[in-house]
Parts: C-alpha cells; sequence; structure tokens
C-alpha cells in the first residue's frame, strides 16, 4: 500500500472496483475461514439431497437410442450403458446415465445449457457467483463440491480430441436433477479460436454469456492480477510476464506493481507488437495469459460467430452492471431470461447474501494499486480505438469506452 511521506505530496487515490470493501488480516482471515467451511458444509449437503432427489424414468436405452434422428433435445437422458451413446445424438441440455455402479445407482449428468466464456477481468465471477445459487443452475464442481471453472477445452493440448472425449468434460459437472441445468465458465474460452468449432460441434444450441470490459482498463486489472500472482518479473530495465518456477526469470515484483512498471511492459508490447491485431489476439491459440491481445473483443468474438447464430450470443458490459448491485442483479435477471430459466430472488436468499459477503472478503476484492498513468491510458486507448469502434458495429450497441460510440446499425 502507498504511504503518504511527511513532507510529500499525498499520492492519488488508487483505481479500484466498485463496491470493493477494505481488506485487513488480521480481522477478516478468521471470518474467511468460518464463512468457507459454512458454505462448503452447505454444498455437501445440497448435493447429498441432490443426489438422493435423482430420476431414472424416461431414459432412452442403448436399444433405442439408434430411433434418434439427429440430436437429441435438451432434457433427453441417453443411458450410456458399455459407453453406447454418440457424440452425434448430444447437444446443450442433453443428459447421459451412467452404468449403474456397485450398489445399483446411476448417476446422470447434463451437458452445459450455457456457457460463460469471457472476458477474463471483466465481472464473470462476480455473475457465476449469482447464476450458480440459482435453484435451477449448477456448475462445475471440484471434488468437495465447490463450484469452480471448468477450463475444459483451453486447458487441453488438442481442443478437437478433448471434444471427442466428451466423458471426461461430463465428468465436471454434478450428478443432475430433474429440472436442473448445467453451465460452464471459463473465460479462457474467448480467446482461443480452437473452440468454438469443438464446442458448436458437440453443443450446436449452446448458449454463450460474454462479459467485455473497457479493455484499457481490463489491461490494467490483469497486469494487477498477474503482479499479484507473482508472475510479474524485471529484469534491468524490461518488465514482463513470466511463470513461477521458469528459469532465468528476472526480479519478481510484489503486489501492488507500481504504475511505471505497467507502462515499461505496455511499452515494449506496443514496440514489438504485430500489424494484425487479429493474429496478435489469437496468440498460440493455448489461452495462456496475455496481457494487452485480451482486448482485441472483435477479433475474439469472430470465430463464434462463425458457429453459433447471434441470437445465442449475449453481451454484457462490466461498467454498467458492477455500477451498483441494483445493476448487477438486472444483468443476472437477463442471463435468466436469455438462458430460459425462472426468475429468483437473490435479493431475498439467505445463501446469496452469505456469498456476497464472501467474496466481498476475498483478498483479491481488498487490493489498492495507484491509477495508471495518463501516458499509459493514452497509448492504450490509442491501440483499443478501431477495435472498439468495429466491436461496437458488430454489436450494434454504444459502448461507454474510448472509440465505442458508433450508433447500431438499423
Amino acid at each position: 500500500m502507498l504511504r503518504r511521506q511527511s513532507g510529500t505530496k499525498a499520492p492519488p487515490p488508487p483505481e479500484r472496483l466498485p463496491s470493493q470493501d477494505k481488506y485487513s488480516s488480521k480481522r477478516v482471515l478468521p471470518l474467511l475461514a468460518a464463512a468457507v467451511a459454512c458454505i462448503v458444509a452447505a454444498s455437501l449437503i445440497l448435493r447429498t439431497t441432490m443426489a438422493s432427489a435423482l430420476q431414472t424414468d424416461d431414459v432412452v436405452t442403448c436399444q433405442d437410442q439408434h430411433r434418434l434422428s439427429g440430436r437429441a433435445v435438451p432434457g433427453t437422458t441417453l443411458a450410456d450403458d458399455g459407453h453406447c451413446v454418440r457424440a452425434s445424438s448430444l447437444d446443450a441440455g442433453v443428459c447421459v446415465e451412467d452404468a449403474a455402479d456397485w450398489r445399483g445407482v446411476h448417476k446422470r449428468r447434463c451437458l452445459p445449457s450455457l456457457a460463460v466464456i469471457g472476458a477474463m477481468k471483466s465481472g464473470t465471477t462476480n455473475i457465476m457467483l449469482y447464476l450458480q445459487n440459482h435453484p435451477q443452475l449448477r456448475t462445475s464442481e471440484d471434488f468437495i463440491g465447490w463450484p469452480q471453472e471448468s477450463r475444459y477445452f483451453s486447458a487441453a493440448h488438442d481442443p478437437e480430441a478433448a471434444g471427442r472425449n466428451w466423458r471426461f468434460y461430463l465428468r465436471k459437472y454434478p450428478p443432475a436433477s430433474d429440472g436442473v441445468l448445467t453451465f460452464d465458465k471459463s473465460p479462457n474460452y474467448l480467446l482461443n479460436p480452437k473452440i468454438p468449432s469443438v464446442l458448436a460441434s458437440l453443443m450446436p444450441s449452446l448458449k454463450l454469456l460474454v462479459c467485455l470490459r473497457n479493455p484499457t482498463s481490463r489491461a490494467y486489472s490483469h497486469f494487477q492480477h498477474e503482479c499479484r500472482n507473482g508472475r510479474i518479473v524485471q529484469k534491468e530495465d524490461a518488465v514482463y510476464r513470466c511463470k513461477p518456477g521458469h528459469k532465468n526469470c528476472g526480479e519478481r515484483l510484489t503486489f501492488p506493481c507500481a504504475p511505471e512498471a505497467f507502462d515499461r511492459l505496455v511499452t515494449a508490447q506496443l514496440a514489438g507488437a504485430p500489424e494484425d491485431r487479429c493474429a496478435w489476439a489469437r496468440g498460440s491459440g493455448s489461452g495462456d495469459s496475455n496481457v494487452l491481445p485480451r482486448g482485441f473483443y472483435d477479433c475474439q468474438l469472430a470465430p463464434w460467430f462463425d458457429r453459433f447464430p447471434r441470437s445465442q450470443l449475449l453481451a454484457l458490459v462490466f461498467e454498467d452492471f458492477v455500477s451498483s448491485r441494483e445493476a448487477t442483479l438486472e444483468a443476472v435477471a437477463r442471463v435468466e431470461r436469455f438462458a430460459g430459466l425462472q426468475p429468483f430472488d437473490y435479493g431475498r436468499s439467505a445463501r446469496v447474501a452469505a456469498v456476497e459477503r464472501l467474496y466481498a472478503l476475498m483478498p483479491s476484492r481488498g487490493g489498492r494499486y495507484a491509477p495508471m498513468l495518463a501516458a499509459t491510458r493514452g497509448a492504450l486507448d490509442e491501440l483499443y480505438c478501431a477495435p472498439n469502434r468495429a466491436l461496437s458495429a458488430t454489436l450494434r450497441r454504444p459502448l461507454p469506452w474510448p472509440c465505442g460510440g458508433t450508433e447500431p446499425a438499423v
């Protein structure tokens, strides 16, 4: 944290996200640990309750699946005794029932009906915290039932091979009860141009949610995120990203990183930037972090629009939905309508209130860092000017960012 020194001018107020609370480890950590324990216990109870409510009626047997013409409709359950289910029969919202285990219990899991594909540092976690508490929605979980990003396809060396091994993907999701849908939340999906074709071949009816943020502010938040996780290093005058444990890294900078360090990183990246911004945005296609190219949303969305109808993608703007709790809940209500869910009153849910308090206590929400240098902001606003105009035209709406004021097309 920056401190005012005697005889010196106070530094400018730090840049921060809306609704961030003060963070004090001595005060917060015991409360955080207790809250985590309570929510984990609630998750386990919910998981057990839902598993006991599983229904196995109206399952399409292996013998009857050959009668299916094309893909199964959402909500259909296909029996998978002996791995008889074909990928060509699947779609978003289709469920698959495993063979009975040694207790005679079947487990049914459903492919996602919705995927939150990005962008990183644009409020996807904020939206997920509400969606995962909707009584009709579940997301991928870890071994204790805690919600987590699946990152299944972006973490794969070969996304197409990962798609063919769809049963491993399905196991990321909890056993399903009647009327409950699943959703995938993986912000790295947006960046990887190989993933749209994989998801479209496996789940052509999948609905997509993308959260977009002023790319200049998003880049600085991303940089500080990398700094917080020990991935920003300095060697002589150069500042760059280097994974922990990697050889020949320079001196790791401690959080918060100074705005001058961000300026040096931006200057170096702009000096070596390719002329084709879409090639820069795609990078290696592995989904690995790269601070500046992630702001070229127009390039990243193009492969998705090539494989999915535009009616299946909903775009939310970060600056709109984080302005207040009411604005966030209105954005979540838009997602509910988009996904075909029944409205849920989050404001009266005790569990949602507990999750909101827990999220506010997270160390990443309490981070403070000095604002970006004016020269750095100007350089990035210029970099993203043409992409912002293109994105505004693509989405047919103005955007509250520099060069994002294009009028919607008629």
